[in-house]
């Protein structure tokens, strides 16, 4: 059994990615759509399941812009990435969905640079 989040938040950014994502007429968006939802459930219940980026490799950028102590990384259709963080409030676990980002802006972030 994996260690389980109590809810899942996506982040201001995340969720309007996924609603242009949701409402776009290319399949191939609406299939990243779907494997984002399907991360729910797994990710509720091991929220370890992605890949784990290095601290010292988490980007500035995201680092700055949501606080990030701790950064995760799920593969999704046509090489975009989910990006999220194990946060903690009230003694509850969650999962904080930060970005849904394509290759441009994954690679922007990361470099090239292995994690």
């Amino acid at each position: 059994m994996g260690l389980r989040a109590r809810d899942i938040v996506l982040s201001t950014a995340a969720a309007e990615s996924l609603v242009r994502l949701e409402g776009s007429p290319d399949p191939a968006s609406r299939s990243i759509a779907r494997r984002v939802r399907s991360f729910r459930s797994i990710l509720l219940a091991d929220c370890l399941h992605g890949e784990v980026v290095k601290k010292d490799r988490i980007p500035k950028a995201l680092k700055d812009r949501y606080g990030l102590e701790n950064l995760f990384v799920e593969d999704l259709p046509s090489f975009w990435r989910l990006l999220y963080a194990i946060v903690r409030d009230r003694g509850e676990r969650y999962i904080a969905v930060v970005e849904i980002a394509d290759h441009k802006a994954y690679d922007r972030w990361f470099r090239g640079r292995g994690h």
